[in-house]
């Protein structure tokens, strides 16, 4: 199955310098992945009531071609790509502009017992079979990420509060986009142009915990740490120049 999707881009998805970048495309990725699931009837708008679940998202890569403006439509395609289907679901979006492509990504996910607090098999909520894609999809797997503040430099404190909550009541995984990219000022983000981006979540924040944020250049490379007070790690990203 495969999910497409015509979508004109809003002024408010706009970077700072008015075109849709890496936080348009991130957002625009997670609401086609949650349609998907919400179109075989497996989402996280039904999920939590009938089986006591959630998809909790793990992993995001996300590769910036170019950034899009607001004059024509973007088209948006989603599928599971071809596999065994187990614990761990991975999903892949591409995201063109007038048959161009300015974005790819792969994302990964996996199914989480509200109340248990563990994961889950697939075969939990009789997830439906031969649904997934044989597409050709060139794009790197996920890379293994350093998770020690050794060496970083300190950024910030954020404080999570309501408007940070999803349903699961953690603070939403694409708060933690901004709060990276908020690490840095507009100047450096003027001199600095996002190739790709790579998001790995290890643990949740609820409402009222101080997050830390960390990071480190080296040249075209952006290594970024949220950490809790403890010093324990929430998530890690990568970002890569141009």
């Amino acid at each position: 199955m495969v999910l497409e999707k015509d979508y004109l881009p809003q002024f408010r998805e706009a970077d700072r310098d008015g075109y849709v970048g890496l936080r348009g495309y991130m957002n625009y990725f997670q609401d086609m992945a949650t349609h998907y699931m919400h179109n075989i009837h497996k989402g996280n708008d039904t999920l939590p009531e009938e089986y006591g679940l959630v998809w909790m998202y793990t992993k995001y890569k996300l590769h910036v071609s170019r950034k899009a403006d607001f004059t024509e439509k973007l088209h948006m395609k989603t599928w599971i790509p071809e596999g065994k289907l187990t614990a761990v679901m991975r999903q892949n979006l591409i995201i063109s502009q007038n048959g161009e492509e300015c974005a790819r990504g792969c994302v990964e996910s996996c199914l989480y017992h509200i109340a248990k607090k563990r994961l889950v098999r697939l075969k939990e909520i009789d997830f439906p079979a031969n649904i997934s894609e044989q597409i050709e999809f060139d794009m790197c797997g996920f890379q293994k990420l350093p998770v020690e503040t050794d060496g970083m430099e300190y950024a910030y404190e954020h404080q999570v509060r309501y408007t940070d909550l999803d349903k699961s009541g953690h603070m939403t995984n694409l708060k933690y986009v901004d709060l990276f990219l908020n690490a840095f000022s507009s100047e450096f983000w003027d001199g600095f142009q996002i190739g790709e981006f790579e998001l790995h979540f290890l643990d949740q924040c609820f409402e009222g915990e101080v997050i830390h944020v960390y990071k480190k250049v080296e040249d075209k490379m952006i290594i970024l740490l949220a950490v809790h007070e403890n010093m324990s790690v929430c998530a890690v990203a990568s970002i890569l120049g141009i």
